[in-house]
């Protein structure tokens, strides 16, 4: 019964907050759509994967849009070489490369018939060697920021001469022309396979209409409490919909207080549900009576991003 209430006090305000000059601010943020797996890139996402200098070399295509990890609850990317974590820091949501190669090494396999020293060796701190045609692939292609750390011999898997890094796994194929003998395995593939094995994930994600053009989407605002003690609990209500006023899902949501000082609190909610709402509680701060707080809650989904505003004062 109080659920029931709380989605009828939302509907209601909905309603309202529709006859009215909504506070939204949308626009197309920087996005780009894969059509060779049918999957989009966008915001710090994209960022990140431009910041090589080639990315498909580094990273491969994606292999799925971003979205919530049901475990870490983090957001992430796959992609065929690599996977991307958005991260919450002190400077803001940043991108982390997962270490898939300390992931998805195991012991055990043989180890290669090779000589680990010498002059075309050089040892690292992680306490193993890289040789030959590896050692000039790292040093070539930025090993120490894009590789990480050697964490095991050449060992043999499968036939071939593999190493691992923290980041990424190098093959040996020797039948291939010479430069191009040492590939980076895909284990953003073989992670996702092994670990997530969600085929709804990897299905395409193509523009959201016929047309080709993107959701607009649309970002209304409540505070439970417009008025409100210091100290006590204060809900946002975040309702998100489409360009024609249906209720988007699965949208991902931050929503950021302001504070007469200047501070600022930053959060993340949870994506929006069925009905396009996210929402959370907090403690309303210890400010003097009549001090306004104001929040924008910032959205994306496919690639396009919205913000929407609301305030909410303490009273006493």
């Amino acid at each position: 019964m109080k659920k029931r209430r709380l989605l009828l006090t939302i509907l209601m305000l909905l309603t309202v907050a529709l006859g009215m000059s909504a506070s939204v601010n949308a626009q197309s943020s920087d996005s780009v759509y894969v059509s060779e797996t049918g999957h989009w890139i966008w915001g710090e996402f994209l960022r990140a994967y431009n910041s090589v200098s080639d990315p498909l070399f580094y990273y491969g295509y994606p292999i799925t849009d971003d979205f919530t990890d049901p475990v870490t609850r983090t957001r992430v990317q796959y992609f065929q070489k690599a996977r991307f974590d958005l991260v919450d820091t002190v400077e803001g949501p940043q991108i982390q490369m997962a270490p898939l190669g300390r992931l998805l090494h195991e012991s055990g396999a043989p180890l290669a018939d090779i000589p680990n020293d010498g002059p075309t060796c050089r040892p690292f701190n992680s306490g193993y060697s890289v040789c030959y045609a590896f050692l000039q692939f790292y040093d070539a292609f930025d090993g120490p920021n894009r590789f990480g750390l050697p964490i095991s011999e050449v060992e043999v898997v499968d036939g071939r001469y593999v190493q691992y890094f923290d980041y990424v796994r190098m093959e040996w194929w020797p039948e291939k022309p010479a430069g191009e003998r040492v590939l980076l395995t895909d284990l953003g593939k073989i992670y996702f396979d092994k670990v997530v094995a969600d085929p709804e994930l990897l299905k395409a994600s193509p523009p959201a209409n016929i047309s080709g053009s993107l959701l607009t989407p649309r970002v209304n605002v409540f505070t439970l409490k417009s008025l409100i003690g210091a100290g006590e609990q204060q809900t946002v209500f975040v309702v998100v919909q489409d360009q024609y006023l249906r209720a988007v899902d699965g949208v991902q949501v931050g929503v950021t207080l302001y504070f007469p000082d200047g501070s600022t609190e930053f959060y993340r909610l949870p994506e929006t549900n069925e009905y396009g709402i996210s929402q959370f509680s907090f403690t309303s701060p210890s400010l003097p009576v009549r001090s306004t707080i104001n929040l924008t809650a910032e959205i994306a989904i496919r690639g396009e991003s919205a913000s929407g505003k609301s305030w909410f004062r303490i009273w006493w």
